[in-house]
């Protein structure tokens, strides 16, 4: 071999080894293919006030919906994305005939969604319990009035709650076979430590008794359908009405009284589902 061929043949070796090392470094033929990012999570909400958002304002429909409230504030992670938002303020979980708000008519109505969800949202129970009725009670009447209509609620309206959910939870899984269900609890209303006469002092305590005890039962019911209970209790302490700082709406006339306030939402409930919930594992 010639000299000016050898040379030839060691800048045609050196061209290959660099083209091959530039392909490599930007993904081309000579590396491997890279993946594919993963879709989105499907994510459908279901529930009642403390579902849509109710108290944070911004309202965009009848139903209480809100930019501010849960659905959309996860809505805002890059892994999730909110394909159905099913929440009314007022939906109960008994099925009232003509009432399109109820928790059944929305499993219905985001059915095709269901079907492929990921992750599934849901609160429901405090409207079948009256909750604003025993609210409006120890609100105006004694602390002895407030405490009768608990032990009264407890008593008639937790039966049939308790079978309703248990209803209602198999028709969500039947709709939503592959989906992890997060179940939120209620927070509590008053924070009855800082002596603040909102109401009678003795009349916050029973209600957020009465709070814990609604909270039981739908864990319970959540748990045994293997669903995910979030207890945003303790994620409020310190925050009810009373406090210096509540994350509880109350203002005079409003309609969304008794309500997480935006910062409640943000503060509150998105962390408490966010620890319950590893994204990552839901990823298909």
């Amino acid at each position: 071999m010639t000299a000016t061929a050898h040379a030839t043949r060691i800048r045609t070796i050196t061209l290959v080894a660099l083209s091959g090392a530039v392909a490599a470094l930007i993904g081309g033929p000579a590396g491997p293919a890279a993946a594919a990012p993963k879709a989105p999570l499907s994510y459908v909400a279901l529930g009642d006030s403390y579902a849509s958002g109710f108290g944070a304002g911004s309202y965009v429909n009848g139903c209480g919906q809100t930019p501010l409230g849960l659905p959309a504030l996860l809505d805002k992670k890059k892994r999730l994305d909110l394909v159905a938002d099913a929440t009314c303020a007022g939906a109960k979980v008994v099925d009232v005939e003509g009432d399109d708000a109820d928790l059944f008519d929305q499993v219905a109505s985001a059915g095709t969604e269901l079907k492929t969800a990921d992750l599934v949202t849901i609160s429901a129970g405090g409207n079948d319990v009256g909750f604003g009725e025993v609210a409006g009670v120890c609100a105006v009447g004694s602390p002895a009035d407030c405490a009768n209509l608990i032990a009264f609620k407890n008593a008639t309206a937790f039966p049939v709650l308790g079978k309703s959910l248990d209803a209602l939870y198999e028709s969500i899984e039947s709709a939503a076979p592959d989906a992890e269900v997060v179940v939120t609890g209620y927070p509590h209303l008053f924070s009855p430590e800082f002596g603040v006469p909102v109401i009678p002092i003795e009349s916050q305590t029973a209600f957020n008794a009465g709070t814990d005890a609604l909270n039981a039962l739908i864990r319970s019911q959540a748990e045994a359908h293997g669903f995910t209970f979030v207890d945003v209790v303790p994620r409020f302490e310190g925050r009810g009405l009373g406090s210096p700082s509540p994350w509880i709406t109350f203002r005079d006339g409003a309609v969304d009284n008794l309500h997480p306030t935006a910062k409640g939402y943000k503060s509150a409930y998105l962390p408490a589902v966010r620890s319950a919930v590893t994204l990552a594992q839901l990823q298909r």
